[in-house]
């Protein structure tokens, strides 16, 4: 049997629309009312709900139960990830986990220690709350080579070029990366082995070449340090017919004929969606001379953080560079004296037609 979903907005008494601010406020509000550890002496400070005219459907539940409930509902709306989880998947989501366009998004616990949640908002439950964990619950020692017992240290990151298609920065991939690491196999740290770990890279559409994609504390998992990270560096693999350009861009070459560069032509290009793009050209190709086709480049990158990526799912992805195509000319390899007879002549009266055409150009315009 499923149970119903618990609003959060209504526990803090707070309209879905509120921003973090008034939630902090509501929970600010409440949490001083109900926190069990208030000094009695000051009780009258601490009007209860009922008689301040703001009643709630929680009011009927003992402080204690509502205690509980104001700080569950603030870690999950406090938090924009959580929040925006909430708003889009439900509770359901948020328990259950929900796959996101940057990821997978684990199952949501609350470990049910409120006065850490208290703790997160005001501060401190006591002002020598600092100085009484640091001697109850001091930091783990371990052995370090340089001091013998010390704070342990943070191994330096490992970092491993990945070459992209431009067929998967076009489309956006998931990519698998197995990465083999040190691992401690025993319950007494003695004896470690090399063990096989899998990472999970998600290449957004338009990914540009430089972009990192770090994984923390992946590393070598050593007893007496703290494992480095693993970062990913994107690397634009050679492509047999397009090249990169200004990130967004994409460069197309096109060998012609010197009658295709005086005559025009029309020819098709097979697009990284694999789509036949027809290109005509009616104007005198020039040494020079490029052919620009708006939004057939790569899709423009947006690196959104994960709150932004899970209210823009569904958006679909409009904006993209331009294709650019430039021509190489392909000359003859050998002439004979005919043919370079006939190229005189018709060079010839070539430029007698472009000498009438000019004239009477002169002509019209006066």
């Amino acid at each position: 049997m499923n149970r119903p979903e618990l609003d959060y907005y209504a526990v803090l008494d707070q309209p879905r629309g509120a921003t973090k601010e008034q939630i902090t406020l509501a929970y600010r509000r409440l949490a001083i009312r109900l926190c069990p550890h208030r000094d009695k002496k000051d009780e009258q400070d601490f009007v209860p709900l009922a008689q301040e005219g703001r009643l709630t459907h929680l009011s009927p539940m003992g402080e204690p139960r509502q205690w509980a409930y104001v700080n569950m509902a603030f870690d999950v709306l406090g938090n924009d990830l959580y929040r925006a989880i909430y708003d889009r998947y439900g509770e359901a989501g948020l328990f259950e986990g929900v796959m996101l366009p940057n990821g997978y998004f684990p199952p949501y616990q609350y470990d049910g220690d409120h006065m850490k949640v208290y703790e997160r908002v005001f501060g401190s439950y006591s002002p020598y709350a600092n100085v009484i964990d640091a001697i109850s619950n001091p930091p783990s020692l371990y052995a370090t080579r340089q001091h013998g017992i010390g704070v342990r240290s943070k191994d330096a990151s490992t970092e491993r070029i990945i070459e992209l298609s431009l067929e998967e920065v076009r489309t956006g991939c998931v990519k698998l990366m197995n990465v083999w690491r040190q691992e401690i196999v025993d319950a007494k740290e003695s004896r470690m082995e090399k063990r096989k770990h899998t990472l999970k890279l998600n290449i957004a559409p338009g990914t540009t070449a430089g972009t990192r994609f770090c994984f923390k504390e992946e590393g070598d998992r050593y007893p007496a340090t703290i494992p480095g990270d693993i970062i990913f560096i994107a690397a634009d693999k050679p492509h047999p017919d397009f090249e990169r350009r200004n990130q967004h861009d994409l460069v197309y070459r096109q060998s012609i004929g010197l009658c295709q560069a005086f005559t025009g032509f029309t020819f098709f290009i097979c697009t990284l969606d694999r789509r036949q793009l027809k290109v005509v050209i009616t104007d005198v190709v020039q040494p020079g001379y490029t052919k620009v086709v708006p939004l057939e480049g790569l899709p423009k990158c947006r690196n959104l953080d994960a709150v932004t990526a899970i209210k823009e799912a569904n958006k679909k992805v409009e904006q993209f560079g331009d294709l650019i195509i430039e021509f190489d000319y392909i000359f003859p390899k050998y002439l004979t004296p005919h043919m370079k007879h006939i190229t005189r002549e018709f060079f010839r009266e070539f430029r007698k037609l472009e000498i009438e055409l000019e004239e009477e150009e002169e002509r019209n315009m006066v």
